[in-house]
């Protein structure tokens, strides 16, 4: 009986599909080891995505097209990948796994490593071995709520390890070629502001209207509790590298409006880090402060840092148009 493991590292990280799709890049040499992370959220766009509904829920983060916003975060690194997908209840599920299974086995046998769904949650996570015998794969992912360690994902469970979404989809790299990372700076900033000006639509805000849809179901006491920590985990990690990556452009070069840029988003990213860890009391790491529920006595403070830094970002925005345009 066949079995294979590679060995590949998946650190932790609020954003799952990024980290375990640079994991599986960077294994098979399709990702610069030298490059960071911050590097790579921003370049593919991960890091501009800023998306709430109205009680600030956990969906949005993960309730998007994968098909087609997957298809355009690898494209904008150069990166070609193949993905099988099926949705729960549809009639070619168990014929797209059958295939997903096969292709998993083989890529794994190429060398490379895959991006799968529901490793651990409702999250992404990384496929890295397998074994015919006992008909499993071996993954990575976040933990679960009390445990460190991933477990093993039995074939026919492909795609229904998480049953509150139990979607088929996995995502295999197959070619790469090297990205101008100069015009992939210029394009990150423009996703940052095309991001924060996104239009609300479908039930759902973007952009610098995120605050003030946080700040209505606070006041109207709605608030999604879990949703409200898990999402700005998410975009204190978002946020953040932002930041990081805008400080690793401005080495080797006086550019006054970057400065500008970099320091405004310093504020931000402070701000975050104030919420996050002094007002919610949460940890970079594991799940256990999630599900404690916000202390509503908090409330009033929260509304403040959410104004803040909604002005904050205002700021950034006006700055990162004019340090994009002369690029």
């Amino acid at each position: 009986m066949a079995k294979k493991k590679l060995d590949i590292e998946v650190f932790s990280a609020w954003n799952t599909y990024a980290v375990s799709m640079m994991s599986v890049l960077e294994h098979c040499g399709m990702w610069n080891k030298e490059y960071t992370f911050q590097r790579f959220l921003n370049v593919t766009g991960i890091a501009s995505q800023f998306c709430v509904d109205e009680n600030c829920s956990a969906l949005p983060i993960t309730d998007y097209d994968w098909m087609e916003e997957h298809a355009r975060f690898t494209e904008r690194i150069g990166v070609r990948t193949k993905k099988y997908y099926a949705a729960p209840g549809a009639e070619e599920y168990s014929v797209k796994q059958k295939e997903a299974i096969t292709a998993i086995k083989k890529s794994i046998e190429d060398g490379k490593a895959c991006v799968v769904w529901g490793i651990d949650t409702g999250e992404f996570g990384v496929i890295y071995g397998y074994d015919d015998e006992d008909k499993v794969f071996f993954s990575k992912g976040i933990g679960s709520r009390n445990v460190n360690a991933s477990m093993p994902v039995l074939y026919n469970n492909l795609g229904k390890t998480f049953e509150w979404a139990p979607v088929l989809y996995c995502e295999i790299p197959e070619a790469a070629q090297e990205a101008d990372w100069n015009q992939a700076y210029a394009e990150a900033l423009r996703l940052y502001v095309q991001g924060m000006k996104a239009i609300c639509d479908n039930g759902r805000s973007y952009g610098l209207a995120v605050y003030e849809t946080i700040v209505k179901a606070i006041r109207e006491d709605r608030l999604d509790s879990f949703g409200f920590k898990y999402c700005i985990g998410i975009f204190y990690e978002r946020k953040e590298a932002l930041l990081l990556y805008l400080e690793e452009q401005q080495k080797g070069q006086t550019n006054e409006l970057l400065e500008k840029l970099t320091e405004s988003f310093r504020t931000t990213v402070e701000l975050y880090r104030r919420l996050m860890f002094e007002i919610l009391g949460g940890g970079t790491e594991g799940w256990n402060s999630l599900f404690e529920p916000v202390d509503k006595t908090c409330y009033p403070e929260i509304v403040h840092v959410l104004e803040e830094l909604k002005a904050s970002e205002e700021r950034n925005v006006e700055l990162a148009e004019h340090v994009a345009d002369r690029i």
